[in-house]
């Protein structure tokens, strides 16, 4: 027994600098699973350690971006001009690095937020679950980043999934195939 009792100690004292390790750690990896391989268990595409490849993959979980080979300002109107020819108003343009500027005197290559929104698609949505307008509207992100231009979707199917409702989700489906479209388009 005396045995057994030296090793729970181990153990014991093992598991304090593990849990005083975890402590330190910020964000959800503490212990809820917001970091792959801890918590919730390992879950798809875990690359065994933390690393860039991990890091460069993390975007394609939850939005959908493209390079494209015109410049900011011009892809910007095609998006606008895109959305429009599939039933999509720009209901908010927020430009991310003027704001930057003003408020954090904080200088940033050109970065804008398109909230994009169709109105037969919006009213299924809150038909089915009228909390489901705090979705809306989709974003549609166009930036600069080292001298290139990009587009990329925030995937409804990706945000929507937390609801759990797959009739918001086959909405929020068809909403995405329109918008990786228009993205595919400019």
């Amino acid at each position: 027994m005396n045995g057994e009792t030296g090793e729970m100690e181990k153990m014991k004292g093992g598991m304090k600098v593990m849990h005083g390790k975890m402590a330190g750690m910020k964000g959800k990896g503490k212990k809820g699973g917001g970091c792959k391989g801890h918590g919730k268990g390992m879950g798809k595409g875990h690359h065994g350690m933390h690393g860039m490849k991990e890091m460069e993959e993390s975007h394609k979980e939850y939005a959908y971006v493209r390079e494209v080979k015109t410049g900011f300002d011009e892809t910007v109107a095609k998006v606008k001009e895109e959305l429009k020819k599939e039933g999509f108003g720009v209901l908010s343009e927020v430009r991310v690095d003027t704001l930057f500027k003003e408020k954090l005197d904080l200088e940033m290559e050109p970065y804008v937020i398109l909230g994009a929104c169709n109105p037969k698609f919006s009213s299924q949505l809150i038909g089915i679950d009228i909390n489901s307008g705090s979705f809306l509207p989709c974003n549609i992100v166009v930036y600069v980043k080292d001298g290139k231009t990009y587009v990329g979707l925030l995937l409804p199917t990706k945000a929507m999934s937390i609801t759990g409702n797959d009739e918001l989700l086959k909405v929020a489906g068809e909403v995405e195939g329109i918008l990786k479209d228009v993205i595919e388009r400019t």
